[in-house]
């Protein structure tokens, strides 16, 4: 028997020895497929994860499945699939996550919204646990945000983290030399202190993205004004009352609460809340959704990039 015919074995039948398990194999390559969750009725409203830390990479993975597609991937799958269904009226993202790189934090917000304009549906954001950051961001594409009495949200900003190790390397003895075609190419190496020059330039790419980012929440939430919203995203987390009293969030309440809002919004009496899965993920309530850890360290703080990221 090889090594992992015996590792598989060890896993099923160890389990299975003590009593009943069933276990869920699964492929990340099956095309999605719609499950209905809640409600009844011929119109749907699609309900949307947005979960984990926000990255272009692939996520997950394991001896008896693949690894997921990224989170940008996946939503753009779905959108795509979404937009075949002319039966969907609404959407709710649910949102549970501490934020995560510019780029793929600046792409998901970009096909929610655009999907929604071009479909002409309402667009509720339903905020869990945490919705800060770059998960905040992409809240911007909604038409509403509801964020439940427990939320943290907010940390509106931009972090680079450079860790230096210049010091512990002359500690063990060992030096390194960077040979460059100019004075900024080696900019941010981590082996060698960070110049005051460099700092400057660093600073002006975050300032732009920052600004980015409040122009984005400006056109997000129309009742507040760019210097209201300047003054509110000095990085700092609010609360979900916090949030309710700045304007940051409409609404705080649950999932129940943001599927009544899509309903008024799009003249619905009744509908089927429905959510895209693979085969095998089981979806049996409006809360069930992927196993992920939202604290992770899933960013790798040695590789350089810029985050909407709250990570204390």
């Amino acid at each position: 028997m090889s090594w992992r015919i015996a590792l598989i074995w060890l896993l099923v039948a160890g389990p299975l020895a003590g009593g009943c398990v069933s276990i869920n194999v699964r492929s990340a390559q099956q095309p999605l497929q719609e499950t209905r969750v809640s409600g009844e009725g011929r119109q749907k409203i699609l309900l949307i994860e947005v979960a984990g830390f926000i990255s272009g990479e692939p996520r997950g993975g394991g001896i008896l499945s693949d690894r997921d597609p990224s989170l940008v991937s996946q939503i753009a799958e779905i959108v795509r699939k979404a937009e075949k269904d002319r039966r969907i009226k609404g959407v709710i993202l649910r949102i549970n996550s501490p934020g995560g790189t510019v780029t793929a934090s600046d792409t998901i917000y970009h096909e929610l919204a655009e999907y929604k304009h071009r479909a002409g549906i309402p667009m509720v954001a339903q905020i869990l646990d945490l919705g800060t950051s770059g998960a905040y961001y992409i809240a911007q594409a909604a038409d509403r945000i509801v964020a439940q009495p427990t939320t943290v949200t907010g940390s509106i900003g931009v972090i680079m983290v450079r860790p230096t190790v210049s010091g512990l390397l002359a500690k063990l003895g060992v030096e390194t030399a960077e040979i460059t075609s100019g004075p900024h190419k080696a900019m941010g190496s981590p082996f060698s202190p960070l110049r005051d020059d460099e700092r400057a330039l660093f600073q002006t790419v975050i300032d732009e993205m920052h600004g980015r980012f409040v122009a984005t929440v400006v056109a997000g939430r129309p009742r507040l004004t760019p210097d209201r919203v300047a003054a509110l995203a000095d990085g700092r987390i609010y609360t979900a009352q916090q949030a309710h009293d700045a304007g940051l969030v409409d609404e705080i309440g649950y999932l129940d609460t943001s599927i009544a809002r899509v309903k008024e919004a799009a003249g619905l009496t009744k509908a089927s809340v429905v959510i895209y899965g693979r085969p095998g993920e089981h979806k049996g309530s409006l809360y069930a959704g992927p196993v992920v850890n939202i604290d992770a360290g899933i960013w790798r703080f040695d590789e350089p990039g810029f985050l909407y990221l709250w990570h204390p």
